[in-house]
């Protein structure tokens, strides 16, 4: 692109990022009343609104206010904005404008005379990784508030309440009055609900998104002050934020976990917590005591992955949670008990918070088709809607594959040409053939966990040993489902203790 003044001679930049680095702003339509500029009569000129900072125009010598006389060789003076851009977007690699420069008074007077006037699609768009994906809150002066935690590329950046965004949202509109600024969740004057809250925290996401997707939103101060990207020492009219943001990591957080029946609790929890505490924080929350916490867990998933698995215990939901925000789909956590005997799940049935859980997830296996149900249809339905939460567990209890675990299909090294299907249950361990897609085939073989001498897991590497009069057969599995695999044998051998 050339870049020539009325009174000097021509000097090039190449455009770069898909743009020339700069904004135009002016009348919408042609034509127009004659203006004296620099001493000279001109109808309406559009004009250089913004020049973004080491871009191809700034480095040029474009400056804020600069008047386009031409623009590749077609005189652009009277014509309208809609006009002008076209005329700059008709090549995106090569751009020749003649400008007229003017002294900041004279841009002053000219900008006061006129209405300017800049359509959204001058603003540059890039994308921009960031996210709010957790709330948290503080006690205050003995009232809870709400701090939203940002992110950036997965990275904590800031805290803010409520009223911070607002201000911030309030600011940028005023600056930039021509952009039309997404939805802005509304003031609430009473205490919000749970749901309120979650809804509130999903609007102020996506307004955030896509503020900062806008290149010349993204990179002005305002926002830039908001995110906590600028050191300063600034004492102005901002310098009340303080109180209503914070730039520290948050020691707490709040997650969101869903029961089996799809509702959902919310707790506070340290952020550097573990499985172990965010389990027992459930517990808590739903009234099961803590000597039963050891047969639930907390099991994760994804949009694109139905598949549920529990947390590693060397796991960090809230660390987790931020690092998968964006990858494969939301990441949801569900409070599950976790348990393949029968007579352990009678011994928890005895309280009534465990029951009711287990009472949820057994009729949400029901409707996914979990187990084999042939011949108790009729006795499932009486009791699921007539009989109490016990009765119908006890008819749960004799349905084949009830409190069973089939793991997706992947490679076990006996078998060459295609796959495998573990399955573990309270009484045996299964292998089932199958195709390298998933296609179940007749062969099986089944192991009693007696025989089982020795069972570890190494990356994505499970193995475990059969012990067969005076042989032995390792057997191992490639898959990613390898630490499941540890944890059920786990729960099989103490519950067989």
């Amino acid at each position: 692109a050339v870049v020539s003044r009325q009174s000097s001679g021509s000097s090039g930049i190449n455009a770069e990022y898909g743009g020339f680095g700069f904004n135009v702003r002016g009348q919408i339509d042609e034509g127009g009343q004659l203006k004296s500029i620099n001493g000279n009569l001109y109808p309406p000129l559009q004009h250089i609104s913004n020049v973004i900072s080491g871009g191809p125009a700034d480095e040029a010598g474009v400056l804020m206010g600069d008047r386009i006389l031409e623009v590749n060789g077609i005189n652009v003076e009277g014509e309208s904005h809609a006009k002008v851009i076209e005329l700059i977007k008709s090549n995106p690699n090569k751009l020749r404008m003649v400008l007229m420069s003017v002294p900041p008074k004279e841009n002053e007077r000219l900008d006061g005379e006129s209405v300017s006037y800049c359509s959204e699609d001058e603003f540059e768009l890039n994308k921009v990784d960031i996210t709010i994906p957790s709330m948290s809150q503080k006690d205050e002066g003995g009232k809870t508030v709400v701090y939203y935690n940002v992110y950036l590329d997965g990275k904590f950046l800031c805290s803010h309440r409520y009223k911070a965004f607002y201000d911030l949202q309030v600011d940028l509109k005023n600056k930039f009055f021509q952009f039309e600024f997404p939805k802005f969740p509304g003031k609430w004057p009473f205490q919000l609900s749970q749901s309120q809250l979650e809804k509130r925290h999903k609007e102020l996401e996506q307004w955030l998104i896509h503020v900062c997707t806008v290149s010349q939103l993204f990179t002005h101060f305002y926002l830039q002050d908001f995110l906590g990207l600028i050191n300063n020492n600034r004492n102005d009219e901002k310098a009340d934020q303080a109180s209503i943001c914070s730039k520290n990591e948050p020691d707490n957080a709040d997650v969101k976990v869903f029961l089996p029946d799809k509702s959902s609790v919310c707790v506070n929890i340290p952020t550097e917590s573990y499985v172990k505490e965010l389990n027992e924080a459930i517990c808590q929350k739903v009234n099961i005591p803590l000597d039963s916490a050891i047969y639930f867990s907390i099991f994760k998933s994804h949009d694109s992955d139905q598949f549920e698995v529990p947390l590693a215990l060397n796991e960090k939901p809230l660390e987790l949670h931020v690092q998968n925000y964006n990858e494969c789909g939301s990441l949801k956590f569900t409070f599950k008990k976790f348990v393949f005997s029968n007579r352990i799940e009678n011994v928890m049935c005895e309280d009534n918070a465990c029951l009711n859980i287990l009472y949820q997830q057994a009729v949400k296996e029901l409707a996914d088709k979990k187990f084999d149900t042939t011949g108790k249809e009729i006795e499932l339905k009486r009791t699921q809607h007539i009989s109490t939460q016990k009765e119908f567990l006890d008819v749960v209890h004799t349905c084949p594959g009830y409190n069973t675990v089939a793991f997706p299909h992947c490679a076990c090294d006996s078998r060459r040409d295609g796959h495998v299907i573990l399955i573990i249950s309270s009484e045996k361990i299964s292998i089932q053939a199958c195709s390298q897609s998933g296609e179940k085939q007749d062969q099986i073989k089944n192991f009693a966990w007696p025989s089982v001498s020795d069972y570890g897991c190494d990356g994505e590497i499970f193995h475990f040993t059969i012990s067969k009069s005076n042989s032995e057969r390792k057997i191992s599995l490639t898959t990613p489902y390898a630490d499941y695999m540890l944890q059920c044998f786990d729960r099989v051998t103490e519950s067989h203790a």
